[in-house]
């Protein structure tokens, strides 16, 4: 028979001596409240949602406007089709993609906007700068320099070329992330952006230095012509592979290898005007490996490994 001054939790456990362990507390509560006693269960709506309690209706009495219970109780179940409500479950989170972030999706349109229109003005330009790739202007010829509006067009398609990469090593970066990073994600993709820029730059101060010492000055607006036409035009050959990456279906792994061939083919045609510009009279096989690689090769590498490195220090492993 239970007493009729039934203890609080807290008395039971104050009872006990100082000494009591935690087990001995547990055992001691379990011991004094025995289930089932002087238990008057509510008759009223649960509106917790309470995990592994379930409500059976009568049949064709079950429905959301006949129990009258709140919007948030109803949403917190799952309604099945033999009018019974389950506890519904979280369900995993849907992955990120690059493809449904409105800020890269913006972006991509966008550049991809201003590349075509600068691709229409300045077509006529872009058809003599292939014909003549793999040509060398004569000494004699008078170099007709680039109007403001293609310089303009180049200029754009170039940072259209650094959106691409950049957002290329972001779905990279995201895809073989080990951790958490404390930095957001579209402040990553800034800082990739500011890098591949920066890279550009960089290379563009070292080349016009050098060139400046050791080279004249029409060879040098001839190479500066054609660098400038290879990057512009490496954005235009990027575009296919990284857009069907964003908005299609095109795995990464796939979007890699179209981005390092386009990568790779612009390198060997800048060796190759390399070779024509300044080194086809004087045969210096090994002056241009040299050239090639201290002011091409190895920027690029110290890009990747800056970003590697960068990424090591934002990461946070748990």
């Amino acid at each position: 028979m239970a007493p009729l001054l039934r203890k609080s939790t807290y008395q039971v456990i104050h009872d006990l001596p100082d000494s009591a362990t935690e087990w001995q507390k547990d055992s001691a509560v379990q011991a004094y409240f025995q289930p089932g006693q002087n238990i008057r269960y509510s008759d009223r709506p649960d509106t917790l949602g309470l995990p592994g309690q379930r409500y059976d209706a009568p049949p064709g009495t079950l429905s959301a406007d006949s129990l009258g219970y709140p919007k948030a109780y109803l949403d917190s179940f799952a309604w099945s089709r033999q009018g019974k409500a389950h506890a519904a479950k979280a369900a995993d989170p849907v992955p990120y993609r690059t493809g449904a972030d409105n800020l890269v999706a913006s972006m991509l349109v966008v550049g991809c906007l201003v590349a075509i229109l600068a691709l229409a003005r300045s077509m006529r330009f872009v058809l003599k700068m292939c014909k003549n790739m793999f040509f060398t202007e004569n000494e004699r010829t008078t170099t007709v320099p680039d109007t403001a509006a293609e310089l303009r067009g180049q200029g754009w398609l170039v940072l259209f070329t650094s959106l691409l990469l950049a957002v290329t090593y972001y779905s990279y970066a995201l895809s073989t992330a080990k951790g958490v990073t404390f930095m957001p994600r579209h402040g990553l993709l800034f800082v990739y952006i500011a890098a591949v820029i920066g890279y550009f730059l960089f290379k563009t101060a070292i080349y016009q230095f050098v060139n400046w010492v050791f080279f004249d000055g029409k060879k040098n607006e001839q190479w500066n012509k054609s660098v400038l036409f290879i990057t512009a035009m490496e954005g235009v050959l990027l575009s296919p592979f990284v857009l069907l990456h964003v908005f299609g279906s095109l795995s990464l792994q796939i979007t890699l290898i179209g981005v390092a061939s386009v990568v790779i083919l612009a390198k060997i045609l800048t060796f190759y005007k390399c070779y024509l510009i300044f080194f086809q009279r004087f045969g210096a096989i090994l002056q241009i490996f040299l050239y090639f690689c201290a002011l091409e090769m190895i920027p690029l590498v110290g890009l990747v490994g800056l970003l590697e490195t960068f990424n090591e220090f934002l990461e946070i492993n748990f």
